[in-house]
């Protein structure tokens, strides 16, 4: 694995409990191997984070991890991808005096190998890529604040997104009003952890404070009103199954519990995402298999999820524009015959019959497959 890899280049002992041993995992589903922590606890699941991070070490390792992920998920078919990165893991020391110092050019240097591993697999793959900015809320808000005051005195044009995740219930929205308005300033999409691990409360408290789209929400089947709001916003959930599975304790690691089907059903834009994709052994075509195999979505359904994820997308309009005309001509004379026929019966949520309509309309300017 690219973590057992970086720690070897860098000469950093790596933990023998770090991962389980063969024979203690589903070689199948993990092919290259599984973290071992206790996945009832979201802080162990923090710890390995931490640790897999630490293994890198300098700018071309971030080249190295940013290739790799992008190469085999655009191999898969991966057309749009939003890169989280943690500002704070990157380039900042906490100093003994409990400030934080920030690295500026180690910061630069590392998107700079970033933005070359994008460029090496765009020569290859037809892939769009941006940035999105991480606030880890277990670190404080203070912290949260400042990483985002980092990104405004060190902007790249790839940094489009914010993202407040962490351990979620670390801390209230409310502590964050400093950051959720320097990242309006910044004009930067927000996209909030919450409903993961937390309650439908703090998908609502993330929605007031602006969030565009929430990672995760699953918690919100729990709130009928919650989901109307959702529907009548557009607000985007960014489902990641594989994730959830392990370490939403609700679920007791059955995926048949996830409510992602009941979600959809009921209207919500819903998208599918690896989350930490090495962390959890995963990549957008198992997340997309997962959804069709155990969840049965149908192919016109998975175009469906398709194009809500590109509408969320954090890119300006030409682009997305341009994203949503590269998944149409997906749509075969059959997905076309489909879609009306669904149209016509009327049998989903009055909110997927618009967004059928919509494609519809979109779609009399491409020729048929």
């Amino acid at each position: 694995m690219m973590a057992r890899q970086l720690a070897q280049k860098n000469n950093i002992p790596f933990p023998a409990t770090l991962c389980y041993p063969p024979g203690q995992y589903d070689a199948n589903e993990y092919k290259n191997g599984r973290y071992s922590y206790d996945e009832s606890k979201f802080e162990e699941f923090i710890k390995t984070y931490d640790i897999v991070s630490s293994f890198l070490k300098n700018p071309e390792d971030y080249y190295d991890i940013t290739y790799d992920f992008l190469f085999r998920n655009a191999k898969q078919g991966l057309i749009y991808c939003e890169l989280f990165i943690s500002p704070f893991h990157i380039c900042a020391t906490p100093s003994h005096d409990g400030q934080v110092v920030w690295n500026q050019d180690r910061f630069h240097q590392t998107l700079k190998q970033m933005d070359k591993a994008i460029i090496d697999v765009s020569q290859q793959y037809d892939i769009t890529v941006r940035y999105h900015v991480i606030g880890v809320r277990h670190l404080g808000a203070n912290v949260v604040y400042d990483t985002l005051q980092f990104i405004q005195n060190n902007p790249h044009p790839l940094i489009t997104g914010f993202n407040i995740a962490g351990n979620e219930k670390a801390g209230h929205f409310d502590d964050f009003k400093a950051a959720h308005e320097l990242a309006s300033q910044l004009n930067l999409k927000k996209s909030y952890h919450a409903g993961e691990i937390d309650s439908a409360e703090s998908i609502i408290q993330a929605l007031k404070h602006g969030a565009n789209r929430i990672g995760h929400g699953i918690r919100a089947i729990e709130d009928k009103v919650l989901i109307r709001e959702l529907i009548d916003k557009k607000v985007t959930l960014e489902i990641a199954l594989t994730s959830n599975r392990i370490l939403v304790n609700e679920l007791h690691g059955d995926i048949y519990k996830h409510p992602i089907r009941q979600l959809y059903d009921q209207g919500v834009r819903i998208t599918l995402n690896t989350d930490d994709a090495g962390i959890f052994g995963t990549d957008i075509e198992k997340e997309y298999h997962i959804a069709q195999s155990i969840f049965s979505f149908s192919r016109l359904e998975l175009l469906d999820i398709t194009l809500c994820g590109v509408q969320a997308a954090f890119v300006e309009n030409a682009v997305k524009n341009q994203l949503i005309g590269k998944v149409l001509a997906y749509f075969t004379s059959d997905d076309k015959q489909l879609l009306e026929t669904c149209i016509n019966d009327q049998k989903y949520h009055p909110a997927i019959i618009e967004r059928f309509l919509e494609y519809q309309k979109l779609l009399v300017a491409i020729p048929v497959n």
